[in-house]
This record gives structure tokens, sequence and C-alpha cells, in this order.
């Protein structure tokens, strides 16, 4: 088997494992294409960290964002309680929305991070 059928054969696989296709079509797939089992063993395991970092990336990207908004709306509370300068009740719930906001979306990719391996489902189908 040339290395650019076996190839075209992961890249199929990929998108399955991504897909979250059951682990027994993309076994059925490869056995079909002439896979033996350990190296259908290795194709599998190989395309589902891919899919693990995928999904890992995604999280800490919005944890980050997150973090991002909880950092700007504590530092203007902080610095408007610290006396540079009076906040309106305006900018001030403005800055307690980003704040809140900001605490979701970072806790929400610490976990997706953590919890990456037991994520089900399409990653097409991800709105984040």
């Amino acid at each position: 088997m040339t290395d650019e059928h076996q190839d075209r054969i992961y890249q199929g696989v990929l998108r399955m494992v991504i897909w979250d296709e059951p682990k027994a079509d993309v076994f059925h797939r490869m056995e079909v294409n002439g896979i033996a089992q350990a190296e259908a063993q290795q194709m599998y395991h190989k395309a589902r960290a891919a899919r693990i970092a995928i999904i890992r990336t995604a999280a800490a990207r919005t944890a980050a964002g997150g973090f991002g908004l909880l950092f700007i709306g504590v530092s203007v509370i902080i610095g408007s309680l610290n006396g540079l300068g009076g906040i309106t009740r305006t900018p001030l719930i403005a800055c307690m929305m980003a704040t809140a906001f900001g605490t979701w979306r970072l806790f929400k990719g610490l976990f997706g991070f953590i919890l990456a391996h037991s994520k089900e489902g399409s990653l097409a189908d991800d709105e984040d």
C-alpha cells in the first residue's frame, strides 16, 4: 500500500472521528480498505488525539477570551473604586456584565479543556 493511499484512508478516518461516527464504523472502513488491525488501532488513536487537540484548542480560546473580559471588567471597577475617576451607573453595569460573561466563558473554556476526551457529537456542530 502506498503512502498516498494510506494518507487518504487516514484523512477519511479523521473526518469520521471528527464527526463522531461510531468506532465500529471507523474500523469497518479501515478493514474494507485493507488496513491491518494493529495499524488500524494506531490510525484511530492518532485521529482521536487530533480530535481532542481541536476541542482543547477551541476551549483554550474560549477561556482566554473569558479571562480577558473578566480582567477588563474587574480592572475598570477596581480602578474606579481606587480614585482613578468616578464611574456612572451605565458603565458600571456594563463592567459587571462583562465580568459575569467573562467568568462564564472562562469556566466554560476550562471545563471544555478538561473534559475534551468525553465530548460527544460532531465538531462541525459547535457554534462557539
